[in-house]
């Protein structure tokens, strides 16, 4: 069983080196990998969750992917909870659902042949919304009534251990204390991995029994330095193994794909200058 998880595509309608490295990404895909499963970890669009015309390319560029696809949003397709989201822009009900009805909903489960699947909306998690209520409710039924033994893998676009220790500007993680209760959840099944991404880096870490995984993204490096843990700043993906009930998770490149910056993106830069305005 092979399953390819893509993270931070950062696409948008106005074509450039973003959608270039997803289409190269698409085609090696589709030709050489041929994974059972496809998962996109979020930040689908390039910047801005409103954007209708970024969520309907990119719905067309992932449609071009021959294996089965889910998706989990990221912060740049629902908004981020708290008092402080990145330029303002706040996970909201009309964020999500816009999101739902292009990729379906935010959590789900899926089973394959000796491995399930988990995805869950990680901008949730602290928001207040009855959303928020709704999740954790699924998830206490979901994880109740996984049969024993079974790997289990879950995804979501932040990552649930903490980042960085102390206050940081930007949100790295889902929070120490969303993080223990969601970890709390899964003390007594067979969770084998949990892949994130976010913060454009690829590391694994051992955590016990679980490889904690994040997930590079297609679209850019980040070279910002934000005091983040080490890791491999490269482009690419993450390809999963599941085999006699063993999970192994490796870093792939693509060849063809281009390692460029953000400041290297003119709809990144031209969608931050926008919302830096007054």
């Amino acid at each position: 069983m092979k399953i390819v998880q893509i993270s931070d595509t950062h696409v948008s309608h106005r074509g450039g080196p973003t959608t270039e490295n997803f289409r190269r990404l698409a085609e090696h895909l589709n030709e050489v990998v041929r994974p059972d499963l496809i998962v996109n970890s979020g930040d689908v669009v390039v910047i801005h969750p409103d954007n209708t015309n970024d969520r309907a390319h990119a719905r067309e560029l992932h449609n071009a992917l021959i294996a089965p696809l889910l998706v989990v949003p990221g912060n740049h397709d629902v908004g981020e909870p708290g008092t402080s989201p990145w330029a303002g822009l706040a996970v909201t009900d009309e964020r999500v659902a816009a999101f739902e009805a292009t990729w379906g909903p935010g959590h789900w489960r899926h089973d394959l042949d000796g491995v399930i699947l988990l995805g869950i909306n990680s901008e949730l998690f602290g928001s207040g919304l009855e959303r928020e209520a709704l999740q954790w409710r699924w998830l206490e039924n979901t994880v109740a009534e996984l049969p024993a033994g079974v790997p289990v893998l879950l995804f979501l676009h932040k990552p649930v251990w903490t980042v960085v220790e102390g206050p940081t500007e930007h949100q790295f993680d889902i929070g120490s204390a969303s993080g223990e209760r969601l970890l709390g959840l899964f003390a007594e099944t067979n969770l084998r991995a949990v892949g994130s991404g976010h913060l454009h880096r690829y590391r694994q870490k051992r955590r016990g029994t679980v490889t904690e995984v994040w997930a590079p993204s297609t679209a850019f490096v980040s070279e910002d330095d934000l005091g983040l843990p080490e890791g491999r700043d490269e482009v690419g993906y993450i390809e999963y193994v599941v085999e006699g009930g063993e999970v192994t998770a490796t870093y792939r490149s693509v060849p063809e794909m281009v390692k460029v910056t953000p400041y290297e993106v003119p709809d990144v830069t031209d969608m931050i200058a926008a919302l830096s305005t007054p």
